[in-house]
């Protein structure tokens, strides 16, 4: 029998697990970690951008109109880091909309990771293997410092994420269910175009290492060649969801996606910019091209993949 005072009483509330407590303290001393792996890169944006050499050889590099719009783009993403790196470690960042927490993050990543595990490693290797800067504009320590901030912290806003990410859409993830009736043949239709992109670029990266001849290069493009597939194989195995680790694919989907993607977005831009960064080839190009349309791709496929799971998900 029902009463009246069951009638009027509302409906349960979805309980996501552990989104009701506070992040732990380890994963605030992540936020906090990697929002301090910034401070050497913006102190020293901030110098060249008040009319300070600091590390500069050449004062004329930074006279170029394209290199102090680069500086003040660049000082303002690393600030967007701080901001990210706290959001994703305190309660009030689960309020934030999804979009902005995922849009940042994912182009983050595709910046920070490589940083990490190939460009900084080949930074060091050259460095030592020439005795001077990479960049004849900058003193010898600049690069290794500036990205060995990024390095660090590519990999504490990781630690970050992974945090924030299971405790906000754990269910959406963990749970396999096949995709909408209605999006099944567009979902299809882009994770293979991704695919196709994503292997053609890693291709051209592999082919652009050889023609170097040089064994840096040939490790950093076979790195980029590697995340291409990456994203490309978590990417299907998101979409066909057949006896797969969820948390597995979508690490690999999102990080080879979003390395594709950054990049081929840098690269496309300090060309277009006419900038001193640029040193293009024919061959590189296509690649870091290809690179950006696959990865773009293959972020919408994956998340077409994660949106058809049918778990309820609260609002945020």
């Amino acid at each position: 029998m029902t009463t009246s005072a069951s009638r009027h009483a509302p409906a349960p509330e979805l309980h996501v697990p552990g989104a009701a407590l506070a992040p732990p303290p380890l994963l605030r001393a992540a936020g906090w970690a990697a929002a301090a792996g910034t401070l050497p890169y913006l102190a020293l944006k901030t110098v060249w951008l008040t009319g300070g050499t600091t590390g500069v050889t050449d004062p004329a590099f930074l006279a170029d109109p394209t290199i102090g719009a680069l500086n003040a783009v660049t000082l303002a993403m690393d600030l967007v880091v701080i901001v990210l790196a706290l959001a994703l470690t305190h309660r009030w960042g689960e309020r934030i909309p999804v979009w902005l927490v995922l849009l940042p993050m994912w182009v983050g990543t595709g910046f920070l990771v490589p940083m990490a595990v190939s460009i900084l490693p080949a930074t060091l290797v050259s460095a030592v293997a020439a005795g001077a800067a990479t960049n004849a504009a900058l003193e010898p320590w600049v690069q290794p410092l500036v990205y060995g901030g990024f390095a660090w912290q590519g990999v504490f806003l990781a630690v970050a994420f992974a945090g924030h990410a299971r405790r906000r859409w754990g269910a959406a993830v963990a749970v396999p269910a096949p995709p909408a009736r209605a999006l099944a043949p567009l979902l299809r239709v882009i994770a293979g175009g991704g695919t196709a992109m994503a292997a053609l670029s890693a291709g051209l990266h592999v082919a652009f290492g050889l023609g170097t001849g040089d064994p840096v290069a040939i490790g950093v493009e076979t790195i980029n060649a590697a995340l291409a597939v990456a994203g490309a194989v978590g990417v299907l195995a998101l979409a066909r969801g057949r006896g797969i680790h969820r948390w597995s694919a979508v690490a690999a989907g999102w990080t080879g996606s979003a390395a594709m993607f950054s990049w081929g977005l840098y690269t496309a831009v300090i060309t277009m910019a006419d900038t001193p960064f640029d040193a293009s080839h024919p061959v590189g190009g296509m690649a870091q091209l290809t690179g950006l349309l696959g990865g773009f791709a293959l972020a919408v496929a994956g998340l077409l993949a994660l949106a058809g799971t049918g778990v309820a998900r609260p609002q945020r």
